[in-house]
């Protein structure tokens, strides 16, 4: 056979320069319709109109409502009902309500009573109500691989048990941090009935370092409660507690109190941050410094000298420990202003090196911080046990020691390092109960599968705080034959299922009318106080040296996907990373500098090893500020768990997968994650990183929707359009500031002003201070508005279909690195980050309606930008004209048939379908709902009545909505405030949300440009 290629017909061989390749080998369009006739052509489009004819004779399905026979007291279709319960996205447990609809919760948020969320819920606690609704969630238990059900189990399982029970087998429950005191007492009931039962709780990402050392120096091995409200001064190693630390809704709440730009009086807090990655704590400091990953116990070792110098005091473990990354003279700066605001200031450290942590609670020791910014007397619940007994038991398991293994809200086999060998002890163990409502790497693998109930279905009583007792009610009935955990373990102690409720009741006190005041507070205050311990000396452990050389591995968990608990949920999957903007994948994070040195460009894949076994291959992703010894890669991904969303997104002719060539979503970082000295290792070990000369495309979202002018149309000295104005504590303090604000021309106005808003005129006003980028706001709209999810391939042909947005700007510090393009941040320098929440404006003269052809956008009485979804043709002008980027068009029907996910759905808010414009409708449905219940209770709609669904889901309080035209309103005094801005106000749109400018607490000399 000949090797020549095959000639090709005219008019192949052409290139099309819109198309990614360019088109090579398409055929042109007359040459798709050589060989057709037009008796064939006549046929074809005969049998089509048949086709089409046809389809509108079709039945249609008939759907029946029935009323009830008995209306359930304090129960009305169609209104909302709201119950307190407690979070269960996290370990944190914050307080929670639930928005209930004809018996099925459709949103989810923060409680504002309650003492840690204060109505603020993250994006996890929001995202959580889908996986109630998960379509792939067991509904019954599973016994050696086939469905059964509970009688069955019970009887199959209790024999197995009693057999352990007569041999005195060595029997181990292997589960997450338990928080529930009932759920503690069943559980450790259930063990006592074994001669060698044990309890071992461990976490993907364990917080025990910190008891440990607290063990270690004050006797006391727990977590703290911080107090970041308190504080004045807080400089934090390597704590992300803004974004994943322990409780961050919490701690933005009591962080922001302190930084409202227009309190100056009640003292703004400064920040300062060492880490190696850039995290969304670090984004929000006044003074962020790149550290290696090996040198964070030496900062803290350089920090407590010079404050033992303040304080007199020595410590025999504190040596010299200069370090190449941060010059010592300002860590002697930083410990000034500690000590100058000792009692109001705080350290804290998110280390896994024990020593780092001894340090910290040196240095808070020195400060007098304990007793006043950070609490062991009402402790936090959420270590766990310690990694040594993790470890201990890990090593029982690979030698054969352990015969049955109770797996409860973890994933071992994908969690824990050597998770492969692990899957092979399970295999040949006795007796594996998992407790997942999920077949996941370590249940698959499991004799019995006893599926516990979504948290919605569920009783408990939560003590994560001492002192603070928060409660769980069930909000539905359960969706399936699934088990709540504590009836399963009361079963095989007594041989009786006791229901979970009486076991709440029960530990409560026993009132019943004192427990139904409990379920409706969600929580209950206690005077309860624990040892606080004293401090020790001796227990602080010596720094090693610090080493800032070659490549580091930082493992972390990121804010959308804290741990493969949420692999499933494609909520989080798309939304994009507060600093990195990437979705549905992760990568190992590089920075320029080293990218450079490497040959690397964003989407190489490389292969990250630690040793010679150990690696994981993951894309590049550049990323500014970071430092050039990490390698930082996120943990909780390449779950079996994300194989579903192997068809997410439209099937049209050019889609490509969401999932990679393994059929998941991401690759599992846990296969460099290692114990040294007992410990998990997450950060500080060497590793290499490799080219494997593929590639794998990343899907950001910050490399469109750009307001700023693209470089090649404003080179050196062009325009910079300061979409972000940043300011300082100390020029906010001069009573001249904001008098020489940026002068825009006036261009006209080509319509007269004959509609004055003598009504409401709705608008809002955002803080950049206090605005995080956690984003929390994105997935509170996203659930609130049934945004549908596209899948990765969609997002990189930029066609995300979120409402609202968050721009992230890099801004290079050092001048001589500051050409970089601002909004992408490619200097090697430090860079100063802001964040910038973007959605409709709803102009005054939005640009939008004058070109809309159908008028499907058009204008309220009350300054809504509406958009009429069944006049819309799709022409896509509105979008074009746009001046903010914030209008999504449905190129396809996302909306899906599936019979449980679809009732997470908010009935208040229309599906839209293909070939339909949407965007921001500021809630429009909240806002009715308000003027209805003003209007039954014969009253006007006052101020903070209607909440919009990114405002209430805002820990830090960064978003205020209401009527521009009452003086009295928060927004209307925000936009009085000195720092109040609009974004392109020189266009003349008249947008009606505006921003007040970002404040940092440095010197004014230090003053962060305008940008974006």
């Amino acid at each position: 056979m000949s090797n020549k290629p095959a000639s090709k017909p005219d008019g192949w061989g052409q290139r099309l320069p819109e198309l990614p390749d360019g088109g090579a080998g398409a055929p042109l369009q007359k040459d798709l319709l050589n060989g057709v006739s037009r008796r064939h052509f006549m046929q074809a489009t005969g049998f089509a109109f048949i086709g089409t004819m046809m389809l509108g004779c079709t039945a249609v399905s008939e759907e029946e409502a029935l009323p009830y026979l008995e209306q359930p007291e304090g129960v009305i279709a169609g209104r909302s009902d709201l119950y307190a319960t407690t979070c269960g996205g996290c370990s944190a447990g914050c307080g929670m309500l639930a928005r209930s609809r004809d018996g099925r919760p459709v949103k989810l948020e923060g409680n504002p009573d309650h003492p840690l969320s204060h109505g603020g819920l993250c994006a996890v606690g929001q995202a959580s109500l889908l996986g109630l609704y998960d379509s792939h969630r067991l509904r019954a238990p599973v016994m050696d691989g086939k469905a059964s059900d509970w009688a069955s189990v019970d009887v199959a399982l209790g024999d197995r048990l009693r057999q352990l029970r007569s041999a005195s087998g060595r029997v181990a429950w292997l589960g997450a941090p338990i928080t529930s005191p009932n759920k503690r007492a069943r559980v450790e009931e259930f063990l006592a009935t074994f001669d060698n039962g044990r309890l071992v709780e461990a976490s993907a990402n364990s917080q025990m370092p910190i008891a440990e050392a607290h063990g270690l120096t004050h006797g006391v091995a727990t977590v703290p409660r911080y107090h970041f409200d308190r504080a004045q001064v807080i400089v934090s190693v390597d704590a992300d507690f803004l974004g994943t630390w322990i409780s961050p809704v919490e701690f933005t709440a009591a962080w922001s109190s302190r930084r409202r730009g227009d309190a100056l009086e009640n003292g703004f807090s400064e920040h300062v941050q060492f880490e190696s990655r850039m995290s969304v704590t670090g984004t929000k400091a006044d003074l962020r410094l790149r550290i290696a990953p090996g040198e964070r116990a030496a900062v803290l070792n350089q920090l407590v000298r010079h404050l033992s110098q303040h304080a007199h005091r020595s410590l025999r473990q504190i040596q010299d420990r200069p370090l190449t990354s941060v010059d010592d003279a300002q860590i002697a700066a930083i410990a000034a202003r500690l000590w100058e605001h000792r009692d109001q200031a705080l350290v804290v450290c998110g280390a896994d090196d024990l020593a780092a942590q001894t340090l910290c609670n040196a240095a808070n020791e020195l400060l007098g911080a304990y007793g006043k910014c950070l609490d062991l007397a009402q402790p936090a619940h959420h270590a766990g046990s310690s990694e040594t007994e993790l470890s201990l038991l890990l090593d029982e398991i690979a030698a054969g020691r352990i015969d049955a293994l109770f797996v409860d809200g973890l994933n071992p086999v994908l969690d824990l390092p050597a998770g492969a060998a692990l899957a092979q002890r399970l295999d040949a163990m006795q007796l594996v109960v998992s407790f997942s409502p999920y077949e996941d790497e370590t249940s698959a693998h499991a004799d019995f599968i006893c599926p516990d109930h979504h948290y919605l279905e569920s009783w408990s009583d939560n003590d994560n705080i001492t002192g603070l007792m928060s409660y769980t009610q069930p909000i539905v009935a359960p969706m399936g034959a699934t088990r709540q955990l504590e009836e399963s373990l009361s079963m095989w102690t007594t041989g009786a299922v006791v229901p979970v409720r009486d076991q709440v009741l029960a530990s409560s006190g026993g009132d019943v009318r004192r427990f139904d005041k409990l379920l409706h507070d969600g929580f209950e205050m206690r005077d309860v106080r624990q040892n606080a311990g004293n401090f020790r000396p001796d227990g602080v452990h010596a720094a090693s040296d610090p080493d800032a050389s070659g490549l580091q591995l930082v493992l972390y968990s990121k804010v959308a996907i804290p741990s493969s608990a949420h692999a499933f949920n494609p909520w989080l999957h798309e939304l994009p990373d507060p600093v990195t903007k990437s979705v549905w994948d992760n990568y190992a994070s590089l920075s320029p500098a080293t990218a450079e040195r490497l040959s690397l460009q964003d989407g190489d894949v490389v292969r990250v090893a630690l040793g010679q076994d150990a690696a994981v291959e993951v894309p590049v992703l550049i990323q500014p500020g970071q430092h050039d010894s990490a390698v930082a890669v996120a943990l909780g991904y390449g779950s079996v768990l994300s194989r579903r969303f192997e068809g997410v997104g439209p099937g049209w002719i050019e889609r490509k997968p969401t999932v990679g060539s393994d059929g998941l979503v991401g690759a599992s970082a846990t296969a460099v994650l290692a114990f040294e000295g007992g410990r998990r290792k997450f950060a500080g070990r060497s590793v290499t990183v490799e080219a494997t000369g593929a590639r794998r495309e990343l899907a950001r979202t910050q490399d469109y929707h750009s307001l700023d002018v693209p470089p090649h149309l404003a080179p050196e000295g062009g325009e910079r359009r300061p979409n972000v104005q940043e300011t300082t504590v100390a020029a906010l303090m001069d009573p001249h500031f904001g008098e020489h604000a940026i002068e825009h021309h006036d261009g006209g106005n080509m319509w007269p002003v004959d509609h004055p808003y003598e009504g409401h005129h709705w608008g809002m006003v955002i803080d950049l201070t206090l605005c995080t980028g956690c984003s929390a706001c994105v997935t509170s709209c996203q659930v609130e508005n049934n945004v549908p999810v596209v899948g990765k391939d969609e997002v990189r042909r930029n066609r995300e279909m979120h409402w609202l947005r968050i721009d992230r700007y890099f801004v290079d510090r050092d001048p001589a690195t500051a050409g970089g393009d601002r909004s992408n941040g490619t200097g090697n320098g430090d860079v100063d980050v802001s964040h910038q929440p973007m959605m409709c404006h709803h102009c005054d003269n939005a640009p939008c309606e004058t070109v809309c052809p159908v008028l499907a956008t058009v204008h309220s009485d009350e300054g809504l930008n509406q958009q009429v979804y069944n006049r819309c043709v799709g022409t896509r002008y509105c979008m074009n004209n746009c001046p903010y980027k914030v209008r999504r068009f449905n190129w396809f029907e996302y909306a899906h048939e599936d019979e449980h996910e679809n009732l997470a759905m908010n009935p208040d808010v229309t599906i839209r379908s293909r070939g339909i414009m949407e965007k921001c409708s500021f809630c429009a449905q909240r806002i009715q709902e308000a003027k209805i219940v003003a209007r039954q209770q014969r009253r006007p709609v006052a101020d903070g009545d209607i909440r919009m669904a990114c405002q209430q889901s805002c820990a830090a309080q960064a978003i205020s909505f209401g009527d521009m035209n009452d003086p009295e309103s928060a927004v209307a005094r925000a936009r009085d405030s000195r720092r109040h801005f609009q974004v392109l106000a020189e266009i003349g749109v008249q947008p009606s949300v505006g921003y007040t400018s970002l404040v940092r607490n440095r010197p004014t000399d230090h003053e962060g440009p305008q940008h974006g």
